[in-house]
């Protein structure tokens, strides 16, 4: 990703941490209403944070990862396009299924890698034939 970030990326970012609060807000079984009494805020200006309409400021995200009973970490990482942040949102997702089911999964997924990882060797041989 190249910085500074375009406003495509921006919003792009924004609206991805706001599915973050959202999604995490739920896994705490709390409603809009009950974070905006927590926060004494609106319950729009909770939805504009979940739509990523705004950014929330640090220490709102420590007030929301507080109530939520999570790291601030989690409630951003939808927004992070690092492969390292990705594979930890994707081991929180599936830590709780049965190990049969996750060893399933990870096949799946390598045998995904490995056929994403060919096409684009093909693709780069095909551009490096015609320059």
């Amino acid at each position: 990703m190249k910085l500074p970030l375009s406003a495509a990326q921006r919003k792009q970012v924004s609206q991805a941490a706001g599915a973050g609060i959202a999604r995490m807000r739920a896994r705490a079984g709390l409603t809009q209403q009950d974070v905006a009494e927590a926060l004494d805020l609106g319950i729009e200006a909770v939805s504009r944070l979940e739509r990523g309409v705004v950014d929330p400021s640090v220490t709102r995200l420590v007030e929301l990862a507080e109530l939520f009973g999570c790291g601030m970490q989690e409630l951003l990482l939808p927004a992070s396009g690092r492969p390292d942040d990705q594979a930890i949102a994707i081991a929180r997702d599936i830590a709780k299924l049965p190990a049969n089911d996750r060893e399933a999964l990870a096949a799946v997924v390598r045998q995904l890698a490995e056929m994403l990882r060919s096409k684009q060797t093909k693709q780069t041989k095909r551009q490096a034939d015609k320059g």
